[in-house]
């Protein structure tokens, strides 16, 4: 049981944490917590050994894991929340019932769902937790749903990307359940308004991610330079929306039409071999590199190698590779898709090419080594937008202040205005 020494203001809760991908999470809890927010942590699984930063330990100790399920652990949870909320627990399971999407097995799911949050009910309370905010609108989100059925417990959400554009089960009744909503852009809130006119009412909230600008490895970011050949990077998982075939089929334009460059790419993922065989059917394999996953500071390290970082996804949300891409003034290419143009100021910040289509990235790559100097001009204009926009701790007190309106007992400044 966590030992308390202060009032809990509330507690974050993810569905994996802390992950490897959700590095911008990690430094978003670090953050709120050096401006006085005294929080739990919560989290339906813990990440795999290597899939996650070692400086993140802590956090993984710190953290309420509702699995690996212990069945005895469920039932007698479940068993205790019938006799002491029965209407309450009987008309959760009925909600469990009703609720439906096209995903496999909802229902199953659902009750799976309701028996973790009688689990989590148990902990929250015993904690004296007032509040539950959920990160990214997936499974956490679905128990907070049920949560706030079971024991009248709360919930609000932060949103991110994947999970609003993506498929994702129960999604309106998840957004519509929560007391108020957090965006990382103003894209999200339109996109969603459209999608769904049962949350015309419901409060957004517009706080963008980001990274200490002030602390290494970020703060101090050395110009490009401009010699070539190009130096690229990529980083992303190795799935179908990254699309990295898109780049590697550019890349071969690129050096049929006589240009030098390499190119490194970071990460892993399903479709790793059938990439490198497509590099090497187009006999790319010397100038591109498949470097597989790479921690945080390895990363910093890349950015200081390359001249230009490039996006080649189908779907987007707000990447955090281009935010640390302008903390390291590096220029940006990247698809005109969701978010991305919020970012991603054209031809001021970077460029940005129509999506899925290899020849327009090619000629964005061929605007920058027509006129080199744009590296260095478009680098340092990221990371005046980063200052701008993505800095952690100005970003982090925004997030305070949310928190601070809507929960009168978490301190900051109340006034706030919905987006």
């Amino acid at each position: 049981m966590t030992k308390l020494t202060a009032p809990i203001h509330l507690a974050y809760y993810f569905s994996i944490f802390p992950a490897l991908t959700t590095t911008f999470a990690q430094h978003q809890v670090r953050a709120t917590e050096k401006l006085g927010l005294n929080f739990l942590l919560l989290a339906n699984r813990r990440p795999a050994p290597d899939n996650f930063h070692p400086q993140d330990q802590d956090l993984q100790q710190r953290t309420f894991y509702l699995t690996p399920v212990q069945v005895r652990v469920y039932l007698k949870a479940n068993l205790r929340a019938w006799k002491r909320w029965p209407r309450r627990y009987a008309a959760t399971l009925d909600l469990a019932f009703r609720l439906r999407d096209k995903s496999p097995g909802p229902r199953l799911k659902n009750f799976g769902q309701l028996a973790g949050a009688a689990v989590l009910a148990e902990h929250l309370l015993a904690c004296r937790a007032p509040h539950v905010h959920v990160h990214f609108a997936y499974g956490a989100a679905a128990v907070a749903l049920f949560l706030e059925a079971l024991c009248g417990l709360p919930y609000s959400l932060s949103i991110h990307g994947s999970d609003v554009l993506l498929d994702n089960p129960l999604l309106e009744d998840k957004l519509r359940g929560a007391r108020f909503i957090i965006s990382n852009c103003h894209f999200h809130v339109e996109n969603l308004r459209r999608r769904f006119p049962s949350l015309a009412t419901q409060r957004f909230y517009v706080v963008p991610g980001g990274l200490d600008l002030q602390a290494p490895p970020w703060s101090t970011p050395a110009p490009p330079g401009t010699d070539l050949p190009l130096r690229i990077l990529h980083i992303g998982r190795l799935v179908p929306v990254k699309a990295q075939e898109v780049l590697i089929l550019a890349l071969a334009r690129l050096r049929d039409l006589g240009e030098g460059f390499q190119c490194r790419i970071v990460g892993d993922g399903p479709l790793r071999e059938e990439l490198q065989n497509l590099v090497v059917s187009l006999n790319l394999q010397d100038r591109v590199q498949f470097l597989g996953v790479r921690y945080e500071a390895e990363v910093a390290q890349l950015y200081d190698w390359s001249q230009v970082l490039v996006l080649s996804s189908r779907s987007e949300g707000t990447p955090m590779v281009i935010i640390e891409a302008m903390a390291k003034a590096r220029a940006v290419i990247a698809p005109r898709i969701t978010a991305i143009p919020e970012m991603v100021e054209e031809g001021r910040t970077g460029y940005l090419f129509t999506p899925g289509n290899a020849v327009d990235l090619a000629d964005q790559f061929f605007r920058l080594l027509s006129q080199p100097a744009d590296l260095i001009r478009l680098g340092l204009e990221g990371r005046r937008q980063a200052e701008n926009l993505f800095d952690l701790r100005r970003n982090a007190r925004k997030l305070m202040n949310v928190f601070a309106r809507e929960l009168p007992w978490v301190p900051g400044d109340r006034g706030v205005n919905p987006e």
